[in-house]
């Protein structure tokens, strides 16, 4: 068995930058269109989503395999990377395995739901590639509180995460009600189509950054007790 310290404190690294390498791949290749015009050339970063990257066919009616490839690649492996970090680390609260455990199935759905993602390609299953990208975010919200309790109440973990995750936690929220509430739907309102995809973006990569950041707070963690 691989290490649990390349689980906890590398492979979050290396799927980061293996998400951004193979979206950027699959932006360069992606044909054009969006949602409200198939006309559009190539991938526009404010007026595209990152689910168009995983069509089979392309806004504009293209054949689209090949960033569908990349991209559903991406989610496949950020699902796998985040589950196993979730899964490595569901012993690591001892003192409060109910909690920790929830933490853990939470994560884990999480981590399943990009997964979810990768195999409904939005022109072929809408409604369930939906409901995965909207569970991605809200299970990771709940896990993002209940891991910001656990460290406050773990001696050895340094509060600053706990904060870290707080912050994550309700920038998560905040994306769930700014996008889901407050916001049209992007076909009927197209005006609000860059706001959404802005959004999506600046959510995404905060998710990267704040797991990535936690693991090495877990991974100093875990070499503190340890020791």
């Amino acid at each position: 068995m691989m290490d649990k310290r390349f689980w906890i404190n590398d492979m979050p690294k290396y799927s980061m930058m293996i998400f951004i390498v193979l979206n950027l791949a699959a932006m360069f290749f992606y044909p054009g269109g969006n949602i409200n015009n198939p006309n559009q050339i190539g991938y526009s970063f404010i007026h595209n989503f990152f689910s168009d990257l995983g069509m089979t066919v392309s806004h504009s009616n293209e054949n689209n395999m090949l960033s569908c490839v990349l991209f559903n690649s991406s989610l496949c492996l950020s699902g796998l990377c985040f589950g196993m970090l979730f899964y490595t680390v569901r012993n690591s609260f001892g003192d409060y395995k109910f909690l920790s455990l929830f933490a853990t199935f939470l994560g884990l759905y999480g981590s399943i739901s990009y997964i979810g993602v990768a195999f409904t390609p939005s022109n072929l299953y809408l409604s369930a590639h939906i409901f995965f990208a909207h569970w991605i975010f809200r299970s990771l919200f709940a896990a993002s509180m209940i891991y910001s309790i656990l460290i406050f109440k773990t001696k050895k973990f340094e509060n600053k995460y706990a904060y870290g995750f707080i912050t994550f936690g309700f920038m998560v929220l905040g994306y769930i009600l700014y996008s889901e509430l407050y916001l049209g739907d992007p076909r009927l309102f197209p005006e609000q189509l860059m706001n959404h995809v802005v959004a999506q973006k600046v959510i995404a990569f905060w998710i990267f950054i704040s797991i990535y950041m936690y693991s090495r707070g877990l991974s100093q963690y875990l070499l503190e007790i340890n020791e």
